[in-house]
């Protein structure tokens, strides 16, 4: 094989993790002296996406972060929780604004070479990656992919559900929005006998985006989320208005544990790599949170295999699926139940995974117990008995 030239580390993939990734690698000294190539086979200019999540902490994500609020709404067909974030709050950065952002760091950044090309295949020996890409090949010490290829896997022992949803931003003549609320989660849309809900982010008093958003099943023609859109908005009342941007995307939600692939000299990340969170599908926020602790890993000299993103919360999400996949399309009553029965802030806080032991006791308890119950047995019969005893 003739290699092109010789890179310390490759990232094969620059979307999110991976120029997240890129910019922990520039901010840090440690790394000055080391070559990096990233890879990425689209142009990466539009805002072909939206990164959500919720924080009570500073991040690099703050400096482009197109809007936060400080309030939300849960809603189903029964039930309406209206309730302040403090002190988290709910941020929405623009992929065109992120994917220029980091370009830009990467661009200044003298030991850093970007690629558009597509990699073919990934060569792993010992202690050195080949990358094979249709614009040449490449040699590393470390490599990390953010490819994701679900065909690769056989997820009969963890369930995977695919979160599809489309959206569209809207302008509209008059004042219809509070542009100080988010509605995280409105389940009272026809659910189908499936998991289905509409996801709201007012920009202005007449601009806000809104996501249809379905759990499980088959990604849809987009002309039949764009009919639920179109039936949401008459029952809002909101009958003149012009769509600005479009939005779609799937997002796997899986706890398989892709991690158990990573070596001393290859680590999968983002989604490829287990770290969308399985319950909810996000994924940006704990990508700084794993690259973090990879960084460490690796200026401590510790060996990239010995990487494991496996805490309780893993188990749990792990059950959380099995009660949506046996709820057989009920599963919008999980999500109503623990709204209904708990504070809204305690389940930011257990979805971040920050809880203590007493505080996810409590979240238990306050649903359907013998739905989790029944899961939980099955699931222990199934999979991983002397795994979970012994964790």
């Amino acid at each position: 094989m003739k290699i092109d030239e010789k890179f310390d580390y490759i990232i094969c993939g620059g979307g999110a993790t991976g120029l997240l990734l890129s910019h922990s690698l520039i901010s840090d000294n440690f790394f000055n002296n080391k070559s990096v190539l990233i890879i990425e086979k689209e142009p990466k200019i539009e805002n072909d996406k939206t990164f959500s999540f919720w924080d009570n902490q500073i991040s690099i994500l703050d400096k482009i972060v197109h809007k936060s609020w400080e309030r939300a709404e849960f809603k189903d067909s029964e039930f309406t929780s209206s309730f302040n974030l403090d002190p988290y709050k709910y941020k929405m950065v623009r992929s065109d604004k992120f994917y220029a952002f980091m370009k830009k760091k990467i661009d200044k950044a003298s030991n850093f070479t970007y690629l558009n090309a597509s990699v073919n295949n990934i060569i792993q020996e010992s202690d050195i990656n080949y990358i094979e890409t249709d614009k040449g090949s490449f040699q590393c010490s470390i490599a990390f992919s953010s490819i994701y290829n679900p065909e690769e896997f056989d997820f009969k022992k963890y369930p995977l559900i695919k979160q599809h949803f489309l959206g569209w931003t809207i302008e509209t003549q008059e004042d219809f929005f509070d542009e100080d609320k988010i509605r995280f989660m409105d389940f009272s849309v026809d659910q189908h006998q499936e998991i289905r809900f509409m996801y709201v982010l007012p920009f202005s008093k007449k601009s806000a985006l809104f996501e249809y958003t379905y759990f499980g099943g088959e990604v849809m023609k987009n002309s039949d989320y764009e009919k639920e859109i179109k039936k949401y908005l008459d029952r809002e009342g909101i009958t003149k208005y012009e769509i600005s941007e479009k939005e779609k995307g799937l997002i796997p939600m899986t706890c398989y544990p892709f991690f158990n692939a990573n070596t001393d000299s290859f680590v999968k990340i983002g989604t490829s790599g287990g770290w969308t969170k399985p319950s909810t599908g996000y994924t940006i926020k704990n990508s700084i949170e794993k690259i973090d602790m990879i960084l460490k890993f690796i200026k401590e000299d510790k060996p990239l295999s010995k990487l494991r993103f496996k805490s309780r919360f893993w188990y749990y999400d792990v059950l959380f699926l099995d009660v949506l996949v046996d709820s057989k399309g009920k599963g919008s009553r999980v999500f109503s139940d623990l709204f209904r029965n708990n504070d809204p802030l305690l389940l930011f806080k257990f979805l971040g995974e920050k809880t203590n032991i007493f505080e996810e006791i409590r979240i238990f308890v306050s649903v359907n117990i013998m739905t989790f119950v029944k899961s939980l047995i099955k699931r222990v019969k199934s999979v991983y008995l002397k795994d979970f005893l012994k964790n």
